[in-house]
């Protein structure tokens, strides 16, 4: 904790869900060009060293390795698909006009692309923990209903990963780390609520006592931390 104290740099928590981000179905209409740039620059910054510090909580981690192959896969079916349509159409139109064949040989090896960042980012990322105190306060976290907990919704894993990184957080600053500490998750539902982009007001205040930052995507991360 102290050496990433001392390494002076700004800190980036990831959830499970911004990381599978970077490998979805790109025919999905909010997989946008900006997000994945964001992502080979935040990935970069950390593989340097000495611009940024990436860390990942062990329970996102192990959520991450449960989700993997069905978003991997789901990534490949949707490009199928798309290659079919695309298909399709060219025959439709050569049935008026001249014989087609649209050229969709740039998508050939796309997935296993976004799957390479991730395993860099990964390698690249700090693993942390779970201290002994992580899970008692997760439980306390979620039978209060406290973000991201919410009544009626099993939230231990989000709780879990929260813990983790306000933990890791209280650590930094104690060690004298006066550099941006940004959590990222895409998961605003629980965490930003009807805003979308900014935190619910309970968690919003404990970000605030570590002046922590909130970030709903990694544009917004890389934003924050300057990149």
């Amino acid at each position: 904790m102290r050496a990433l104290a001392n390494l002076g740099v700004p800190i980036l928590c990831f959830d499970t869900c911004s990381i599978l981000d970077i490998m979805r179905d790109i025919t999905r209409t909010s997989n946008v060009a900006q997000e994945q740039k964001a992502a080979l620059q935040i990935v970069s910054a950390m593989e340097s060293g000495s611009m940024l510090g990436g860390v990942i909580a062990q329970q996102v981690r192990t959520e991450f390795l449960d989700n993997l192959e069905a978003v991997n896969s789901e990534a490949l079916s949707a490009l199928e698909r798309f290659r079919q349509q695309v298909n399709r159409i060219d025959a439709l139109v050569g049935v008026f006009g001249q014989p087609v064949q649209t050229d969709l040989s740039h998508l050939d090896g796309h997935v296993d692309r976004c799957r390479d960042v991730v395993d860099r980012l990964l390698a690249a990322a700090i693993r942390l923990p779970e201290g002994p105190d992580i899970i008692p306060r997760a439980f306390s976290r979620m039978t209060a209903a406290r973000t991201p907990a919410r009544k009626g919704k099993d939230s231990m894993k989000d709780c879990v990963v929260i813990e983790t990184y306000l933990e890791i957080a209280r650590g930094l600053r104690a060690g004298g780390l006066a550099a941006k500490i940004v959590f990222v998750s895409s998961n605003t539902r629980d965490y930003a609520g009807e805003t979308g982009s900014t935190l619910r007001p309970d968690l919003a205040r404990e970000f605030a006592t570590l002046n922590m930052e909130y970030a709903p995507n990694l544009a917004a991360a890389r934003n924050f931390l300057g990149l």
